[in-house]
């Protein structure tokens, strides 16, 4: 090589090294730098064609009045019922929140290409902010109706979200986690700016959710546009811990698309605990990794099985929209399909009263089938799917054992030969026993360490005398699904346990759907409507003393149900559900009449639910919608 060329090789050579260090040193300096995120882009599902307007809403008293546009010789130009709403009264938040909040009765219209983040937030809560901030994102693309809507002739340059976070090491919910957050909107120049303060990641998460809500899509401004307040403030923070919503994917298998849908719903209305109850007596769907053999024994079918990798999915999923998943598998009862290997393999018998008929003296429902309590290999087996459970979740704070409607007939009945039967002559004390060595299991398949939260359905064990002898006050939380008529929560709280509150007779959304099979009680009638899951405020109606109150969980059983009807069943009654753990709004027991705002904002929420593609069931007619107050 000549002299010449390798002088311009070596500056070549120079300029490449000095460039890598500047890019190295950039990468390091910008985890305390402020992050931008332009132009995230949404794939447009459906659009609306545009057709001159025919009716115009105007604010009257607080309340918009529907009027016909050739008729309404006082209108100067038709407002749509969107921007009437938003300006006119009601928030359109939910749920509402907690602390003052502002409203400004102007609004502007943006480019929702100009939208952008900005955060000197650190790792890790960093990493899920961008994240968080794509899911808004794409919550303000899914109102747009027409995707060449007017960009260029909207009122602002450029729409900036500042997102601080104090604690940017906190990225895993805990029952301790502050997900309070505050909003500043205004106008500065030619800009709107955003502020969202929280503690924590969460209260951001759910910062940028209240912003979504502050922006809707007007169809009258030129042809349609987004429009967002020009002026808001909003302080907000939840009653409760643990709001919380079960699905049963046991009874008929429902896909993870599926199950993504319903924690978008959670999201959108701030649930944030995704109780997912995975097995039952008639299936085994999940795929434990030390134990392959219970999915396959037990699930319908190789299409409906969840492998590990779509529980970690499914996990990520939630976690950056705010929810924390508990993956519960139920013991002992409810436990036949899918535990039926164990002779075939040299372990015994696993489970008895498997498939048992006639199956009413067994269990409640068919098929029947529990664990056997005098197997010591059943207990090894609860160790590594506990260990496993813990490892697919993440989650080590809170963990759902399962415990529920035991039939101690179903025990007697097939250990009467063995020795160990004639030793109770209560047999909930062999049920106590159980509960006492797998949460001994549970401790060692966390490392040794107590679950701080281990969480078992009310039962005839969580009933006095038994209650006090078999499940710990320190960290046993029950979940109390009887009707609320009946003494379970109030004995529970009276003896110092903590609980989660499910009562059947306001919280479960399965119910009223008449019965699914010839013989025995198979419904629990009649239908819960979303007034009723509203109303229910447990801890005014029973007077109890909320500081033993974890939460509240609603519950969807899947014996009549499967992912086709999955969401008209959940939302918006699910939603109505969120409002009341975390806003709590007060309950008029006189009457237990409902203020207009509330419908007119569930209807509002209804409708960003389906603009989010989730099949969210109609509250009435539209009619209703377009004339405030009037069906009421």
């Amino acid at each position: 090589m000549k002299q010449g060329e390798l002088r311009r090789a070596l500056v070549v050579v120079t300029l490449l090294c000095i460039f890598l260090f500047i890019y190295l040193y950039w990468q390091q300096s910008s985890k305390l730098a402020p992050t931008l995120i332009y132009n995230y882009k949404h794939v447009y599902s459906s659009y609306r064609r545009s057709r001159p307007p025919q009716w115009t809403w105007r604010c009257v008293n607080q309340r918009c009045e529907r009027r016909h546009i050739e008729g309404d010789a006082d209108a100067a130009a038709p407002v749509s019922l969107a921007t009437c709403s938003m300006l006119c009264g009601s928030t359109q938040l939910w749920p509402q929140p907690t602390g003052p909040v502002t409203l400004g009765s102007r609004a502007v219209t943006f480019d929702h290409g100009r939208l952008a983040v900005e955060t000197t937030t650190g790792q890790p809560a960093r990493a899920l902010l961008v994240k968080a901030f794509a899911i808004f994102n794409d919550s303000v693309a899914s109102l747009i109706e027409r995707k060449d809507y007017a960009r260029d002739r909207t009122d602002v340059r450029r729409f900036l979200v500042r997102v601080a976070v104090e604690h940017s090491d906190v990225v895993r919910l805990r029952m301790s986690t502050n997900e309070s957050y505050s909003i500043v909107l205004r106008a500065v120049g030619g800009d709107m700016v955003a502020n969202i303060t929280a503690k924590t990641f969460f209260g951001a998460r759910h910062g940028l959710e209240t912003l979504s809500q502050l922006i809707w899509w007007d169809p009258y401004a030129d042809g349609g546009a987004l429009k967002v307040l020009k002026v808001a403030t909003v302080q907000d923070s939840p009653a409760f811990a643990y709001r919380g919503l079960m699905v049963d994917t046991a009874r008929n298998f429902m896909s993870v698309e599926s199950l993504k849908r319903v924690l978008v719903g959670m999201s959108a209305s701030k649930l944030n605990v995704f109780h997912w109850h995975l097995t039952d007596s008639q299936s085994f769907p999940l795929v434990v990794p030390s134990v392959p053999q219970l999915a396959k024994n037990g699930a319908y079918g190789p299409g409906m099985t969840y492998a590990p990798e779509d529980v970690r999915e499914l996990v990520e999923f939630a976690r950056v929209r705010g929810i924390r998943v508990v993956l519960e598998v139920d013991t002992p009862a409810h436990a036949g399909n899918g535990w039926t290997w164990g002779p075939q393999e040299g372990l015994g018998e696993l489970a008895v009263c498997v498939n048992e008929r006639p199956w009413s003296l067994y269990c409640g429902e068919p098929p029947c089938g529990q664990l056997n309590p005098e197997n010591p290999n059943v207990y090894d087996i609860l160790e590594k799917l506990y260990r496993d459970l813990i490892d697919l979740s993440g989650e080590d704070e809170i963990f759902h054992i399962g415990g529920d409607e035991v039939n101690l007939e179903c025990w007697a009945q097939h250990l009467q030969k063995a020795s160990t039967i004639y030793n109770y002559t209560d047999l909930h004390d062999l049920w106590g026993e159980f509960t006492l060595k797998a949460l001994g299991k549970l401790v060692a398949a966390n490392g040794g360490k107590r679950i701080p939260y281990v969480v078992v359905w009310s039962s005839k064990l969580s009933k006095r005398p038994y209650v006090t002898k078999y499940l710990e006050k320190s960290n046993v939380v029950v979940q109390s699904w009887g009707a609320s008529q009946w003494p379970d929560t109030p004995d529970l709280i009276a003896d110092g346990y903590r609980v989660i509150i499910s009562h059947v007779d306001a919280w479960y959304l399965d119910c009223g759907f008449g019965r699914w099979r010839e013989t025995g009680e198979a419904a629990c009638d009649p239908y819960r409507p979303w007034q009723t899951v509203y109303n229910h405020r447990p801890w005014q109606q029973l007077r109890l003393d909320k500081k033993y109150i974890v939460g509240g969980e609603a519950c969807l059983w899947s014996e009549q149900l499967d992912e086709a009807s999955l969401d008209a069943r959940l939302w918006p009654r699910a939603s109505a559900f969120a409002e009341r753990v975390w806003t709590d709004p007060q309950l008029d027991m006189a009457t237990y009449s409902i203020q207009e705002d509330v419908y007119t904002r569930l209807s509002t929420h209804r409708d960003r639910l389906a603009a989010r593609g989730i099949g969210a069931e109609a509250l009435w007619p539209t009619w209703c919608t377009q004339n405030p107050g009037m069906c009421l």
